[in-house]
């Protein structure tokens, strides 16, 4: 137990402050080092005969969990389009307007290099490993949601931890709902490409020193 609580304040609370910290200094090592953490996950949770291994491919029900997906998706986004539109009009579409290579090849990798690790590590894994220390289902949703926000400190910007904070809580439990790993991957993706497209990826961008 100890050891499982040790781990989880050093792999969730430690190692993201260490990481804001020491963010500019990274730089282009950020995602590798996502990409690692996130084969790490993967590794122990393979490793783990107690995990259902299912849980990372399988699709049942999928089309009711997409649909639902769909459903929060569609009026939820229409409202947060407006509001960015009414409040920071400079940055509305600014990437598909003004550098739409960059918008194309960012929807492209996106889901690659930050959608998959990220659920791996903070659905798929957070939600067995620490199942023996969190019984309840929605306390380990409570507080993947928490820390899902608290690594996107990064971005040394309180925007960014909010719109994670909410995207934490929807992606954690579509995962609860679902138990699949690719269903939460899609509605990431989904939400992601779209908060790039509308401007706010200009608060998901580290700024590196010249």
């Amino acid at each position: 137990m100890a050891k499982l609580w040790a781990e989880l304040i050093g792999l969730f609370f430690l190692a993201p402050v260490a990481v804001m910290v020491w963010a500019k200094q990274l730089g282009s090592f950020l995602m590798p080092l996502l990409g690692a953490v996130g084969l790490l996950c993967l590794a122990l949770l393979l490793a783990d005969k107690q995990f259902k291994r299912i849980r990372l491919w399988h699709w049942e029900a999928w089309r009711q969990h997409i649909n639902d997906a769909l459903k929060l998706f569609i009026p939820w986004a229409c409202l947060l389009a407006l509001l960015v539109y009414l409040v920071k009009p400079e940055i509305f579409l600014h990437w598909p307007l003004n550098e739409p290579w960059m918008w194309v090849t960012t929807l492209l990798i996106y889901p690659l290099v930050s959608v998959i690790p990220q659920e791996i590590i903070f659905r798929t894994y957070f939600f067995h490993r620490y199942k023996r220390i969190l019984p309840s289902r929605y306390a380990r949703w409570a507080l993947s949601t928490f820390v899902f926000g608290l690594a996107h400190l990064v971005y040394g910007n309180w925007i960014a931890v909010v719109i994670s904070w909410i995207g934490g809580g929807i992606f954690g439990y579509r995962y609860m709902q679902s138990q699949s790993t690719p269903v939460v991957v899609i509605e990431h993706a989904l939400w992601g490409s779209f908060v790039f497209t509308i401007g706010l990826g200009s608060y998901l961008v580290i700024s590196t020193p010249a």
